[in-house]
């Protein structure tokens, strides 16, 4: 956040996450392991291992729209009558939405566990990723999912590691 935004008051900045990943874990995946972790949380396939667990934001752009109303009312010529004029509006604007969850990377699968907006995607409809410093954005198909992380590197890391792994 720079002096201009503290100054004028902006907003608009990314949440920070605080991770949950054992450090012993990150350090596996960053010399080019996979660990295997565990939880009960997570309802694991036949040979599916979670090499990823930590906390995650998904952040979402959802379109709202509202109806606006502008004119007047007068009193109308008999008992019981109103004149009405006036005209109505439609404005459309973008709204940035967070989701809170735990981001669970899988040998077989993506699952963001979250009260809204989680999922649960297979690795073959996995088209591409985008790793940055603080965040991950995934896609599938024609669907993007931004995901704030701690380390965006990490998970790239892990992405890489079993794509290689799935490919032999």
């Amino acid at each position: 956040m720079g002096f201009f935004d503290v100054l004028l008051g902006n907003r608009n900045q990314i949440p920070v996450v605080t991770t949950i990943l054992p450090d012993p874990a990150k350090q596996e995946i960053m010399s080019g392991r996979l660990p295997i972790l565990n939880t009960d949380k997570l309802f694991l396939k036949k040979g599916e291992h979670i090499h990823f667990i930590d906390k995650a934001i998904h952040l979402e752009q959802k379109t709202v729209k509202e109806f606006r109303h502008s004119g007047v009312s007068a009193p109308g010529l008999f008992k019981g009558t109103r004149w009405n004029t006036g005209r109505k509006q439609t404005v459309e604007h973008t709204e940035l939405v967070q989701h809170r969850g735990i981001l669970y990377i899988t040998n077989q699968r993506i699952v963001f566990q979250a009260t809204e907006g989680g999922f649960d995607k297979a690795y073959r409809y996995l088209t591409a990723i985008t790793p940055y410093r603080n965040a991950c954005e995934i896609q599938f198909g024609n669907k993007n999912y931004c995901m704030i992380v701690a380390n965006g590197s990490v998970v790239n890391q892990v992405f890489q590691l079993i794509k290689q792994r799935r490919s032999y």
